[in-house]
Formats: C-alpha cells, sequence, structure tokens
C-alpha cells in the first residue's frame, strides 16, 4: 500500500471519530451492534471515554474478530483488560490483509497508542558504517542508521568491541580515518600514513580504483565473509607474483596472514550456507517477555541484539508480525531470509512486504526442525538468557529504590523520579530541565527543557517556579506523576518545590532536594537531602549506591540544562551578527538560522537558495553573503 493511501486513511479515520459521541465502556458493551461491523479485512481502533486510541488491531474478518472480543469468546486476560476500558470502537477496511497490516503499522506510529507495542530507537546498540558513495569511503561507528546510500553492519551491543575491531581492521586495511572536510584540505599526509595504516588518498598516494579495492576486502570481512576475501587475496598474489610486482605480493600476503590471524581470534557460531539471515528467539515469562535476534552474515553470527516489553495488554499472536514490520520499517539491512519463532498467519504478507523493500525475495518462516530450528531454539536461548539478566538488574534497581524510600522517609517507591535544574548566565537566556530516571535507569524520550518566559533578572526561585508549574499543570491534566520531584539545590529550592504543587493542589506527592557537594577545607562537604518538615538535612553514607543514583539524577539534569543554556545563548550570539547586516531584523535572522542552521552553512550557501527564503530577495541575499565574507575576513 503505498503512502499515499495510507496517510488518507489516518485522515479520513480523525475526521470521523471527531463528529462520534463518546461512551463509558458499560455502554459500548450494551449498545455495541456487531452487525454494523463488515466481514473484510481491515483495522479497528480502540478507544477510551475521553475519546483517546489506546489499542490498533487488524484483522482478516474484522467481524469475526470484534465478535470474539464482545461475545467474550476469546477469554484472554489480555482482551479482558483491553475491553474493560473501551468506550467507542472504529474500524477501516482495506482491501486486503496486506493493506491491513500496513495500515496497522501506519496507525500505531500515529497514534501511539497505549497499549500497542512500538520499537523504541535503542541508543544502547551501535553499527559500522562504510559510506560507499564517496570517492574514498571510510569506516566509522554510529548509533543512528539512514538510508544515505551507505553499508551498515550490525548492530552490535558493545561499542567497545566494535571499536577495537576496527582497530584491529585499520591496521590491515590502509583506510582514511578523517573526515571529509580534512580530506579535501589536507596538503601533506599524516601520521596514520607514516604508520602504514592509511593509504594517503588525500594526497593522491593512491588511485581511486585501487582504494576501491581496498573497501571491497573491508566489506566482505565485515560481513562475515572471511574465506571470499582469502579467496580473493590469493589470486591477486598470483598476479602480482606472474607481473613480477613482489612487493605488492609481499604486501598482500601479509594482509592474507593478519585477516587469517584476526580471524582465528574470533569466537563465531557457523551454519551451514552462506546465506544472510535473521533469527528471533522470544521468551515470555508471566505477562512479559523478551524477543532476541541472532544476525547471521555469510554463514557467520555477526552479533545480536535483544528487546523488552509487557506483553500484559497485548496478544502475543498479534505482537510480533508488528514488532518485525516496524523493526524493518526503516532498516537499510533486510537479509535473505528472516527465522521466527512462533507460526504467525501473517507469515506471507510479511514476506511480500520485506521483499519490496529489500528489492528481491525475502522469506519469513517458523522452522519446526532441522538446523534451522536448532538457530531460533539458540536464539530462545539467548533470549531467556537476556531476559534473566535484566530481572536481575531490575530486581537490584528496585532493592535500591526502597532503600531511597527509606532513608529519604518517602510515602512510595520513587519508581520515577523527575529532577529539575535552572541555568542561567546573569538572568541572559535563562532556561530550565527535567530528566527523568525510570526504574533506576534514564528515560530521555521523558526529559523536557523550558525556556523561561516569564521571569526578568536573576531570580532562582522565581525561574524554579515558573518551571515547575508549567510541567505539572500539564502532569495534571494527562494523569502523568511521578514518584519523587528532586530539585537541584537546598532548602530555599525545596520550599519553592512545595509552595508550587500545592498552590497546583498537588499536596501528596514526594519533594526533595539535593544539595551538591562542594569543596571545603579539608576534603568535600557531602551530597545533602532536604525534606519537607525537617530542619535538619538527610546525609547518607557518601559511596552508598543511593547517593551515586540521585546524584547521577542531579547530574543529568544539570547537564541538560546547561547543554540547552548554551544552545539558546549561541543562537542569540549568532542572531546578532546576522542582525548587524543592514536590512536583516530579528525576524529574518531567526529564519536563515531556522531554515541554514549556522552562519557557516549561510556563508556556503548559493545566493538563490537564499533569495528563495520567504522575505528575501536576491538583493538582500547579495548583502548577506557580502557582510558575513567580510566578518570572517575579520576574524
Amino acid at each position: 500500500m503505498d503512502e499515499t493511501l495510507t496517510t488518507g486513511a489516518i485522515d479520513r479515520y480523525s475526521l470521523e471519530v471527531s463528529q462520534k459521541p463518546q461512551a463509558s465502556p458499560e455502554e459500548f458493551q450494551a449498545t455495541f451492534d456487531i452487525t454494523a461491523v463488515p466481514s473484510n479485512p481491515g483495522c479497528y481502533l480502540m478507544r477510551d471515554s475521553k475519546g483517546a486510541v489506546i489499542y490498533v488491531g487488524k484483522a482478516k474478518s474484522l467481524r469475526a474478530r470484534i465478535r470474539s472480543y464482545i461475545n467474550e469468546s476469546d477469554n484472554r486476560y489480555t482482551v479482558r483488560f483491553l475491553m474493560g476500558r473501551v468506550a467507542h470502537l472504529d474500524f477501516l477496511v482495506t482491501t486486503n490483509e496486506k493493506e491491513a497490516l500496513l495500515l496497522e503499522n501506519s496507525l500505531i506510529k500515529h497514534h501511539k497508542p497505549r497499549y500497542n507495542f512500538r520499537l523504541k530507537d535503542d541508543k544502547t546498540y551501535v553499527s559500522v558504517r562504510v559510506n560507499v558513495e564517496r570517492d574514498f569511503p571510510r569506516v566509522t561507528v554510529t548509533r543512528k542508521r539512514c538510508k544515505d546510500g551507505s553499508r551498515y553492519f550490525g548492530p552490535y551491543s558493545s561499542a567497545a568491541a566494535v571499536r577495537d575491531t576496527l582497530r584491529q581492521l585499520q591496521r590491515i586495511f590502509p583506510l582514511r580515518t578523517c573526515s571529509d572536510s580534512v580530506l579535501g584540505n589536507r596538503t601533506r599526509p599524516c601520521l596514520y600514513h607514516q604508520m602504514k595504516q592509511c593509504a594517503a588518498p588525500c594526497v593522491g598516494y593512491i588511485d581511486r580504483a585501487d582504494y576501491r579495492e581496498i573497501v571491497e576486502q573491508v566489506l566482505l570481512i565485515l560481513g562475515g565473509r572471511s574465506q571470499e576475501l582469502e579467496k580473493r587475496l590469493l589470486d591477486r598474489i598470483a598476479r602480482c607474483a606472474e607481473n613480477l610486482e613482489f612487493e605488492k605480493a609481499a604486501a598482500l600476503r601479509d594482509r592474507l596472514y593478519a585477516v587469517r590471524m584476526t580471524m582465528e581470534r574470533q569466537r563465531t557460531v557457523a551454519v551451514q550456507g552462506a546465506e544472510d539471515r535473521d533469527v528471533f528467539g522470544l521468551h515470555t515469562e508471566g505477562r512479559y517477555s523478551e524477543i532476541q535476534v541472532l544476525y547471521f552474515r555469510g554463514g557467520k553470527m555477526a552479533g545480536g541484539r535483544s528487546f523488552s516489553f509487557n506483553l500484559r495488554e497485548m496478544p502475543l499472536d498479534e505482537l510480533f508480525a508488528s514488532f518485525l514490520l516496524q523493526y524493518y520499517a526503516d532498516s537499510p539491512t533486510i537479509p535473505s531470509e528472516v527465522l521466527a519463532p512462533i507460526e504467525m498467519e501473517d507469515a506471507e504478507t510479511l514476506s511480500e512486504i520485506l521483499s519490496e523493500q529489500r528489492g528481491s525475495k525475502v522469506v519469513v518462516l517458523s522452522p519446526k526442525r532441522g538446523e534451522k530450528r536448532a538457530l531460533v531454539d539458540l536464539a530462545n536461548r539467548n533470549a531467556r538468557s537476556s531476559f534473566e539478566e535484566k530481572r536481575l538488574g531490575e530486581r537490584a534497581n528496585r532493592d535500591l529504590l526502597e532503600q531511597i524510600k527509606t532513608h529519604l522517609h518517602l510515602e512510595r517507591t520513587p519508581s520515577r523520579i523527575e529532577c529539575f535544574d535552572i541555568s542561567t548566565q546573569q538572568g541572559d537566556k535563562p532556561v530550565g530541565s527535567m530528566a527523568v530516571f525510570e526504574n533506576g535507569a534514564p528515560a530521555k524520550d521523558r526529559y523536557r527543557r523550558f525556556a523561561i518566559k516569564q521571569v526578568e533578572g536573576q531570580d532562582d526561585f522565581a525561574m524554579m517556579r515558573e518551571v515547575l508549574l508549567r510541567r505539572y499543570r500539564r502532569a495534571i491534566e494527562e494523569h502523568d506523576l511521578p514518584d519523587l520531584v528532586l530539585i537541584d539545590g537546598g532548602k530555599g529550592q525545596l520550599n519553592v518545590a512545595v509552595t508550587a504543587l500545592r498552590d497546583l493542589g498537588i499536596e501528596d506527592l514526594d519533594v526533595a532536594s539535593i544539595a551538591k557537594a562542594r569543596s571545603q577545607d579539608g576534603g568535600r562537604s557531602p551530597e545533602r537531602f532536604f525534606i519537607p518538615g525537617r530542619a535538619n538535612p538527610v546525609i547518607p553514607r557518601q559511596d552508598s549506591p543511593m547517593v551515586h543514583l540521585l546524584a547521577r539524577v542531579r547530574d543529568e539534569a544539570h547537564r541538560f540544562a546547561v547543554t540547552y543554556h548554551r544552545k539558546r545563548r549561541k543562537k542569540a550570539a549568532l542572531s546578532t551578527q546576522l542582525t548587524q547586516i543592514p536590512g536583516i531584523g530579528e525576524k529574518r535572522a531567526r529564519l536563515l538560522l531556522n531554515r541554514l542552521g549556522s552562519l557557516s552553512r549561510i556563508r556556503e550557501a548559493p545566493v538563490e537558495v537564499i533569495a528563495a527564503l520567504p522575505g528575501f530577495s536576491e538583493k538582500a541575499a547579495r548583502t548577506i553573503k557580502k557582510h558575513l565574507a567580510a566578518q570572517e575576513n575579520t576574524e
């Protein structure tokens, strides 16, 4: 299904539901007419009494699926849980199951339903990127994959191990490590060339063809095709010997030996066949589950990663297909074979979708026996191991959070902590920040930053009050209060927080402040915690895990605030430089920076690009270019 159809369906749905009244779950159960639901394939959308979409599903027959929900013939806990919260049900008909699966994925992304599985971008895994479209590509480590024409390998769980591997490859394959800007401006080779770890394309010591050959060798080894690489190197050595190019032959021989030694040190799981395949494993325990994916490239295991999620609200038979579609949605790398741990009625449809995305055939299957089943069993064991490891870590975190509750005399366990800080410099461009930790780990998607709007001058207390009022007015509306509000500061900041929350009618929320340790005669003052109603601060043992965790939360809020403050000040300084140009006011300066990003990009932008911006002419563009060039010459 093309994007326009998906978008149109979403827009149509949004328009329809905006005109429909809402009901309570009890009223919905009593009045819903199953005969109004068609038997066609499509998607259904469950809404709560406030009108929010809480779950999106798809079905071959909408009527059959929804009848099983309404008549309670499906007695799974997950279904009962959902139906106890549904006050309105909508559906969208599609022409086939493929469209239904694609539409479901689009609706989940659009509405972000609370009870659907949503695959989040996991920044803990790294990939290896080779920008093959460049004349002289380089190998880099990245945490973000883009459809930019580059080749990606991984992801890998250990960034340190990946970087160590690349250092080994650098000793074998003399590829550049410098940036594109350095490559284009260097006039003599760098130290890496002297160490024989770079072929120095920057000064023309190697042509594109020879450099590309080295790149192809690196791609083979990264792709797990070391045997093919060895064969190529042997053939090249033989050709060099025939042509009496003994120095080249000796260098290639040394490279071959180094490759063999490197591969011997790698511990890999090898299987028959050279297909690229992803093998998925699944482990469930109670309402929780773990998915593990193992990457096999060229017949050897090249890495893996795991995903955790809560199964309480979502049927397992619907989850896995949704997971796979989200997992491969934006992936630049799709293998020719995908092995799944469970049977999926959407397997053929998924194969078709992934094949279209890859540009060649992709098979999705759930093997029952043989070597492929053994690989799935291996992935299942890895999923169980990952699950147990994470549960052990969670239990340790729960114990730590219980210690915090006890030592700080809190009413509840601080599973979610929101910490606030203010950053300013003599009242200039003041900002506030909120860092969030959930179960002892940063929840960076919940971080928030605030530009102070109502306070003039240097008044940290008033700034903190503004930030807290803005945050918790919204939190009340969204029923999204934390377990603990932590303030970076002393008793004064704590009193501001207590007063602000009380003014909002929030009086049962745990609040504390943490006063940063400072240097003093004979050493450092301890980390001190202030609690409402206690005259003296709580001073725990300074080397305790609870102090380390809360100090880390405070430091995260401080880092986030300082980063935002610096960004605002830098942008203001750049804007000032632009407003010094005749005819450029603050509005035009902001537009330039928003559209082009920085002064350097404005300098590099052609006159035509600047002139095409709203409110700009060719004359204005030339004036800007002239003044920026003059500024650069005087810097």
